[in-house]
């Protein structure tokens, strides 16, 4: 079982993740700490969208401004990503690592400016970009050879901006906030065991939520400017990985992800008085009872939240061509986050297919390659729910994903 033995303990497939289920973009994988020897890698990643739809409120466009094209455009923007990990084998049963990504964010630029009687004047746009990085420092201790128990600290930074303009907002037109970038610590713990004579191995990794408290500064075209800290808490997670060889050339392997993200809002304090002012407009209205419903709907109103928890799964081959080359291919699938159709969750969730090559440059170095074709799932459409804006259709959903990865042990 030599070959099987090599394929269970090397990084196979690059690791390229995008946000479909809330803010998700890394994984947060904690593989690199559990290779044998010393061991560093960097990983790079590019994901290119195409996600556009229509606007919801064709009716009235066409009606009042003359418009004839709703397209929204593509709502995402490219991204680009970066992961680096350092491993040593400090004493025979105990092991160190640094581990870095970038584990939560995105990056959305959305701006609609159709040909009406105001001209190409714009008439809707939200922009937001918001971006975490992660460093995580583990220390593992190996009672036997087949076990692994580690744990560690998380030091995590946080920051955003967000813009929302167009009277399909309405009282949340010209909203703008920027959360400057705050710094938190949090833990992670984890268990692995193997058996390297079947290349077998299994690992389970719990990360805690960690606690950001953001100054935002807010600007609203309604009740003014507002300059207060709020807080916003990133999500606690649990992986699982698992991976054996089915023959000397053949290892199958695979991942649970789940993330606690119906627990996560962004809800500036700026922007929970627009709500309250709302709300108290409302209050004072002759038959306010029958508001009642979409009173209570405004009090729960986040900027960004998330209706369900995220699971996401993967499951591949890897296949030992000859002593230098390594080829996979695996599935992937999100389940979404339940939240209804808006361009700022314009898509629920995909599926998708990759496939990846590994070369040995030497017995210590080797590089891989990898590249997915992803296929998004629509949101649900709900008339019901309050959005800060909508789409009824989603027309294009689909995005390709690459990534590079150069590993080394020494």
């Amino acid at each position: 079982m030599k070959h099987a033995v090599i394929l269970a303990i090397t990084s196979l497939c690059t690791s390229v993740h995008i946000q479909a289920a809330a803010l998700e973009r890394s994984g947060q994988s904690v593989l690199p700490f559990l290779e044998s020897q010393n061991y560093a890698e960097i990983n790079l990643g590019s994901v290119e969208g195409n996600i556009s739809g229509e606007n919801a409120n064709k009716e009235e466009l066409a009606a009042v401004l003359n418009v004839s094209d709703f397209s929204t455009g593509n709502l995402v923007e490219d991204m680009f990503l970066i992961q680096g990990a350092v491993k040593v084998q400090a004493a025979p049963r105990v092991s160190v690592g640094l581990l870095f990504d970038q584990p939560f964010g995105i990056k959305l630029d959305y701006s609609y400016s159709p040909e009406s009687i105001l001209g190409h004047e714009q008439l809707e746009a939200i922009n937001i970009n918001i971006k975490s990085k992660n460093m995580s420092a583990l220390v593992g201790y190996q009672p036997t050879e087949r076990w692994n128990i580690y744990g560690g600290v998380a030091y995590q930074n946080f920051k955003g901006n967000i813009h929302l303009f167009g009277q399909n907002f309405y009282f949340f037109n010209g909203y703008r906030a920027e959360l400057k970038e705050d710094a938190a610590v949090g833990w992670l713990t984890g268990i692995s065991y193997q058996i390297p004579e079947i290349a077998l191995r299994a690992n389970l990794t719990y990360r805690s939520k960690i606690k950001h408290k953001n100054q935002a500064f807010e600007t609203t075209d309604l009740i003014g400017n507002f300059a207060e800290k709020t807080q916003i808490t990133t999500p606690q997670s649990i992986n699982l990985d698992l991976m054996t060889a089915v023959s000397p050339s053949n290892l199958v392997y695979g991942s649970v992800r789940w993330v606690d993200w119906s627990n996560f809002k962004i809800k500036p304090n700026g922007f929970g008085h627009i709500l309250q002012s709302v709300i108290a407009g409302m209050s004072a209205l002759p038959n306010q009872q029958e508001y009642t419903a979409y009173i209570q709907s405004l009090e729960n109103f986040n900027l960004i939240d998330y209706k369900k928890d995220q699971w996401s799964a993967k499951l591949g081959i890897a296949h030992r061509l000859n002593e230098q080359w390594i080829a996979s291919a695996e599935t992937v699938w999100d389940n979404g986050s339940d939240n209804p159709a808006s361009t700022i969750n314009p898509a629920d969730g995909y599926t998708g297919l990759g496939s990846g090559l590994r070369y040995q440059l030497s017995t210590q170095t080797f590089i891989s390659g990898g590249i997915y074709y992803l296929r998004f799932r629509p949101s649900k459409q709900n008339k019901d729910s309050i959005s800060v804006s909508s789409i009824s259709t989603l027309n294009d959903k689909e995005a390709w994903a690459y990534g590079l990865r150069i590993g080394h042990y020494f």
